[in-house]
């Protein structure tokens, strides 16, 4: 016997049940749904809320205003110039470039504030490998971090004048990886 002849008989049950059983729950299940989506929409905003707090909170920390924006390496691209907006200190600068077996990351040092670069190689194209050996600033000789930690995990730390301290720098790219 033909098994598809068994759907087709049960279909106008399910259609019948579906128009005898949902119309009377319209009633219940609007507001379920409308009440649970102003709720995750109250959610997101007190998020954003912590969030822009958060922010605002380490931006008066560092000196800057809540209108003022602060440079990371996770937010630059590429290779460009660095500039100081308070004592117009200038550095040339790698944030993030890749080729196809090695990477650079910019990093700066927790210690001296130098801007220093990672190199990273390895033998497939975008993988970081299992280095295990720390990251160490090339000119204070402080140890940053492991490698991959540095590599792996986004590094949204504001970046300051290595001169002044000042987290009021600008960034030019000169080109993009």
């Amino acid at each position: 016997m033909w098994k598809g002849k068994d759907i087709i008989d049960e279909e106008p049950k399910v259609k019948i049940m579906f128009f005898l059983v949902v119309p009377p729950l319209l009633p219940i299940l609007f507001p379920v749904f409308f009440i649970s989506d102003r709720i995750s929409k109250r959610k997101e905003t007190i998020r954003n809320r912590e969030e822009e707090q958060k922010k605002n909170e380490l931006k008066a920390k560092i000196g800057l205003r809540p209108d003022e924006n602060y440079m990371c390496f996770s937010h630059m691209g590429g290779a460009g110039v660095i500039k100081c907006a308070d004592c117009g200190y200038e550095e040339k600068i790698t944030s993030f470039t890749h080729g196809s077996y090695s990477c650079t990351i910019g990093r700066q040092c927790p210690n001296c504030y130098a801007f220093v670069v990672e190199y990273n190689e390895s033998e497939k194209y975008h993988c970081f490998g299992d280095a295990e050996e720390d990251f160490v600033c090339r000119k204070c000789g402080t140890i940053i971090r492991k490698k991959e930690e540095a590599i792996s995990k986004g590094n949204d730390d504001p970046l300051f004048c290595p001169k002044c301290h000042s987290a009021r720098l600008h960034y030019h790219m000169i080109y993009i990886t």
